[in-house]
């Protein structure tokens, strides 16, 4: 199936995350942005104070300008970040959910099935780690499926006593040895 084919209805895909990181950049965003303000409303105070009484009316409407015009923009600022950030977020969020579904099938006992993802996700190389294991894996038990199908179609004899004796010996050898580091 291709990457189009799969889309998420909700933004919010894990709350928290997501939630913690436009806030972040919403307030970090309106700060900057008051913070220059401030700046330069601090600048026409101080050249109102030292300028003769009839420029003094004229940088006072300035200044209220540069106090309405940077609220306005500490605000506008805050809303398109916040939103940049859900949305570079959801880039994210989506294809950890869909690798702790997979996580969870295979810690259940079964493959899961691959699933492509959306063409501007992040996290590719993650994602494309994860089926290679699992592909990995799938390919291990085929054969050890395999061995034990002929063993049990030999009989009892010694030659299919030696194969599932191998095939203990080399799951006791990976269980035994995983390295967890």
């Amino acid at each position: 199936m291709s990457p189009e084919a799969y889309t998420r209805r909700q933004v919010l895909v894990d709350r928290r995350f997501q939630l913690k990181y436009a806030v972040g950049l919403a307030v970090g965003g309106a700060s900057l942005c008051a913070a220059f303000g401030a700046a330069v409303w601090l600048a026409l105070h101080q050249a109102r104070e030292t300028l003769g009484p009839e420029s003094q009316a004229t940088l006072q409407g300035t200044e209220t300008t540069v106090l309405v015009l940077t609220g306005f923009m500490a605000l506008v600022m805050s809303l398109v970040l916040s939103l940049v950030g859900l949305l570079v977020t959801h880039r994210v969020a989506g294809p950890m959910r869909v690798l702790r579904t997979q996580f969870r099938r295979l810690a259940e006992g079964s493959f899961p099935r691959w699933r492509p993802l959306r063409s501007h996700d992040e996290l590719r190389d993650i994602f494309g780690e994860f089926h290679a294991t699992v592909d990995a894996l799938r390919r291990r038990e085929h054969e050890e499926l395999s061995a034990l199908e002929s063993a049990l179609a030999t009989g009892a004899g010694g030659g299919a006593r030696s194969t599932l004796t191998a095939l203990a010996a080399d799951k006791r050898a990976r269980l035994d040895g995983s390295d967890d580091g």
